[in-house]
């Protein structure tokens, strides 16, 4: 119990500290909030609660109250509060190679999470994302959303050399532009269906579906082509 409070006013305290320009009280309701969910484990509003008791005089239900007026706050902005926070987290990683990570996760049938993620060792630390609705058509609107969560954290990262990593389901050359645009290196994986033309194969200029270039485990082929 006493290591949970010194942990929890500690915490506290450091949210205070990077969110200057926000309420005390939202602050230290975002904080009591994440404190709970590094507790749980779960994003689940009672489990939360429950863990929360630790910390706290008042009863689950009570706990669970307070969690959902914050979440269904408006005046609660969640982008220019992430901002604020990646300005402290992202100057950590100074002139470094750093490695993204591009990423779309279904939510059941209801949405889908476009994340955007650096790898730190082994893993993934979260950076930026946008929910999108499964029902919106927005297949036109995806590279604009993947440019500005970029251009989200461009401004933090100084010098820094990145390189994106992104899946089949998201490579082409519209991610391949935007990379360009914004000078990053990127590797993309693709599918086996994906053809080539060898640039080296300059009298067949046949071209190849990508499972007839590497056709086994541990092969591999590099060079000039057209995709």
């Amino acid at each position: 119990m006493k290591a949970s409070f010194s942990l929890w006013r500690q915490w506290s305290a450091q949210v205070r500290h990077l969110l200057p320009d926000v309420y005390v009280h939202r602050t230290k309701t975002l904080a009591f909030f994440v404190f709970g969910l590094v507790l749980a484990g779960k994003a689940r509003l009672p489990l939360i609660a429950e863990e929360l008791q630790a910390i706290s005089s008042a009863k689950t239900p009570s706990i669970e109250r307070r969690l959902t007026r914050f979440l269904a706050n408006d005046q609660v902005a969640v982008v220019p509060l992430w901002t604020c926070l990646l300005a402290h987290l992202l100057p950590c990683f100074p002139g470094q190679r750093l490695t993204f990570v591009l990423d779309t996760t279904p939510l059941d049938d209801r949405a889908c999470v476009v994340s955007l993620g650096l790898l730190v060792h082994s893993r993934l630390l979260l950076v930026g994302w946008q929910v999108m609705p499964l029902a919106e058509t927005w297949e036109e609107r995806q590279w604009a959303i993947i440019g500005a969560l970029l251009d989200r954290i461009i401004p933090y990262l100084g010098q820094a050399g990145c390189t994106l990593l992104a899946d089949s389901g998201l490579a082409g050359l519209s991610l391949v532009q935007l990379c360009q645009a914004r000078q990053w290196h990127y590797l993309l994986r693709i599918s086996h269906q994906h053809t080539c033309l060898p640039l080296s194969d300059k009298q067949t200029r046949r071209w190849y579906a990508m499972n007839d270039l590497v056709s086994r485990m541990g092969q591999s082929w590099f060079g000039p082509a057209l995709v």
